[in-house]
């Protein structure tokens, strides 16, 4: 909550003119800064966006890449994410995957995740 405070004002935004960009109700800011409204990443989402920035942005802002290497998990996960990602569109094949197919490839993937997981065994 005091990123998204910080960022407000250092934007030069008051949160009325946040809370009139999201059609919220004057104080409802103060309300959901205060703890009286349950903070969700919806609301995290929609204020970076009132704010003028993509959520990314304002989660880089907050959380900085740390120096240190990935762990593990990350990296697995990185990988996986990798290899699920289509071809670029001309190096796509003119045939359609089917479901079978797509499912298929979704077992082998989560299996090699669980292999690189368990160290290789």
């Amino acid at each position: 909550m005091t990123v998204l405070r910080t960022a407000i004002r250092l934007l030069g935004l008051t949160n009325r003119e946040i809370e009139r960009r999201l059609g919220m109700t004057p104080s409802y800011l103060g309300r959901l800064f205060g703890g009286s409204i349950e903070l969700k990443m919806e609301h995290v989402l929609a204020i970076s966006r009132a704010m003028g920035l993509e959520p990314a942005e304002f989660f880089e802002l907050a959380y900085p890449r740390r120096p240190d290497p990935p762990t593990e998990a990350a990296r697995t996960i990185r990988k996986l994410l990798r290899d699920m990602q289509p071809p670029e569109p001309e190096a796509r094949p003119a045939s359609v995957i089917t479901d079978e197919e797509l499912q298929q490839k979704i077992q082998e993937s989560v299996r090699q995740a669980l292999r690189d997981l368990a160290g290789g065994r």
